[in-house]
């Protein structure tokens, strides 16, 4: 029995070594067996052994966390044939199909795995016997690509368990065939890189992955070359900086949104010019040097009256057209600075001021007689009220009017005593108006004796005309 053992592991070994070598992804392992037949130990069973056994082990890289694993193992063995203890010996055949879940790291001298599988058993050349392999294994490095590969499994036999279950070890060694000193990952299933437009840009790093670009672009098309990929590109057929528009002028906005293509300017303005920086465009702007508001076409206005400073006659002060830009408060026509009545409405001819109507100037000349006086005294006679009275009414209706006062005597008694006389008449009419509500400030009143005359002083009638109060009523300045 033993003479035939030998030449058949020799055979199978060296047909293993024919499949291992080929291989790019595996490796080839052989191993000393010693396994237990009676295991777990029954209180019937005679313990079987090997009187000698090897494994061959060929190993196909699936990835780094799963590998293929094709053992064949050769013995001889002592079978117990039933439960009364009685052996026999043979020759011991076993081929598995395992799958290997490890643990790999390539910097690491120590793989560790876990497998489990399906396995025949051959015994004594005619009997077949299936069994499940579960166990443990671990591959230490040693040299390039070799590793020292102890291993440990228990068959779960799935006829005749109380006989055939057992438990094996093995020692041996594990050669991996691949290039690199390390366990080898399998080729990938599809190809890597891909490139539908043939660009020569795999997909994945491709933006426009149908259509033939430029690596610079990440594989997208730029028609007109200015470094802006069509999709991005506002104008695709044209060449240019701005969004890939051009911009003739430089100044950041592109042509086709440039109200001044040839004229550098700013995005408030679409392009063009303003040289103040009032927010007028130089084209649109009546004083392109001067700051000025887009109401007045960019030209300053300082008053605010819509009238601007070259065209306006009173720039700091408000005003209408009709007096180019010079107030005219009473709106007479007859500016402020030249209006002698400038808060009453009144005649150009008059300079702003108004004539006095007819029934005024009427009560102002009946004044000069109707005012009376105690015979040489400046005391006003009751019955002169009522024409000083009609007086202050006419000063409330002029407002811009003032009133000179003078006094005069005829040229009975001295010259000082008839001054004097004149004065205070006239101050004593002044004063009366005041109490009437006239303010001061716009009467004055004066006293001339009997130093303009009106008529004759030789006769009664002339020295009773010029014994009078004159009242005389014009505009201010």
């Amino acid at each position: 029995m033993k003479k035939t053992f030998t030449p058949v592991v020799w055979t199978v070994l060296f047909m293993f070594c024919l499949i291992s070598a080929q291989g790019q992804t595996g490796g080839f392992a052989v191993r000393y067996l010693q396994p237990n037949f009676q295991f777990p130990i029954t209180n019937k069973l005679k313990s079987g052994d090997f009187t000698s056994g090897v494994e061959l082990e060929y190993t196909h890289v699936l990835n780094k966390a799963f590998n293929l694993a094709f053992p064949l193992k050769l013995a001889m063995v002592n079978y117990p044939v039933n439960e009364q203890g009685q052996v026999d010996d043979g020759i011991y055949m076993g081929i598995d199909l395992l799958v290997q879940f490890k643990h790999f790291r390539p910097e690491s001298s120590l793989s560790p795995y876990l497998f489990t599988g399906a396995g025949l058993n051959f015994e004594k050349a005619e009997f077949l016997n299936a069994a499940i392999p579960i166990g443990a294994g671990l591959d230490v490095k040693i040299a390039r690509n070799t590793y020292f590969a102890p291993k440990i499994e228990y068959r779960l036999a799935l006829q005749d368990a109380n006989l055939r279950n057992n438990l094996q070890a093995g020692l041996g060694l594990k050669v991996f065939f691949g290039g690199e000193d390390e366990m080898p990952e399998p080729a990938p299933l599809m190809p890597a890189v891909q490139d539908r437009d043939k660009d020569g840009i795999e997909d994945s790093r491709d933006r426009c992955p149908d259509v033939p670009g430029l690596a610079a672009l990440s594989g997208c098309p730029d028609t007109d070359g200015d470094g802006v990929a069509d999709a991005d590109d506002a104008c695709p057929t044209e060449a240019g900086t701005v969004k890939g528009c051009p911009d003739v002028d430089g100044d950041g906005i592109a042509n086709k949104d440039d109200r001044c293509p040839d004229q550098k300017g700013t995005p408030a303005l679409s392009g063009c010019p303003d040289s103040d920086g009032d927010g007028v465009t130089d084209a649109d702007d009546a004083c392109p040097n001067q700051p000025g508001p887009a109401a007045t076409k960019g030209c300053p206005d300082r008053d605010r009256d819509g009238i601007i400073d070259r065209d306006d006659a009173c720039p700091d002060q408000p005003g209408g057209a009709s007096t180019k830009g010079c107030p005219d408060s009473d709106g007479d026509g007859v500016v402020d600075a030249q209006d002698r009545c400038p808060n009453t409405p009144g005649l150009v001819s008059n300079n702003g001021c108004p004539e006095l109507k007819k029934e005024d100037k009427e009560v102002l000349d009946l004044a000069i007689k109707a005012v009376q006086f105690e015979t040489a005294k400046a005391a006003i006679r009751t019955a002169s009220n009522t024409i000083l009275d009609k007086i202050a009414d006419i000063m409330g209706r002029y407002p811009d009017f003032v009133l000179t006062i003078s006094g005069h005597t005829d040229s009975q008694g001295s010259d000082t005593a008839n001054l004097e006389l004149s004065e205070n008449r006239a101050k004593a009419c002044l004063d009366y108006l005041v109490s009437k509500g006239v303010p001061a400030s716009r009467m004055t009143s004066r006293g001339y004796g009997e130093s303009k005359p009106v008529a004759d002083n030789l006769t009664a009638a002339g020295r009773e005309k010029n014994r009078r109060v004159e009242f005389e009523l014009k505009p201010k300045n």
